[in-house]
């Protein structure tokens, strides 16, 4: 499966899957300008995995999704004074009552 998407905050993924025996994982090559292809990008400035998932629109959206993550962090950092400790997500927990 091949898939364009963009601008994401200004850039262009070029998304494809490959399927392996332990599921699809999905790619995304990060561009400036819009891919002709997801094989003909020109210049990438980044690569982006995420899988194995069951099927590949799964992996494309995995892709994406993470790869759309990964922008906004950027340009949260890029656009704030604030430093971005630990980049990775973290789940939810709530705070427990003090007895």
């Amino acid at each position: 499966m091949e898939h364009i998407v963009g601008p994401v905050f200004g850039f262009y993924l070029a998304c494809y899957t490959l399927e392996t025996r332990e599921g699809h994982y999905g790619y995304a090559k990060l561009c400036i300008d819009p891919p002709d292809s997801v094989w003909d990008t020109g210049e990438v400035l980044r690569k982006v995995a995420a899988g194995p998932y069951s099927t590949p629109e799964a992996a494309v959206r995995a892709v994406i999704s993470r790869s759309e993550r990964r922008l906004a962090r950027r340009e949260a950092r890029r656009n704030s004074e604030w430093l971005v400790l630990d980049s990775s997500p973290q789940p939810l927990v709530p705070a427990r009552e003090s007895a």
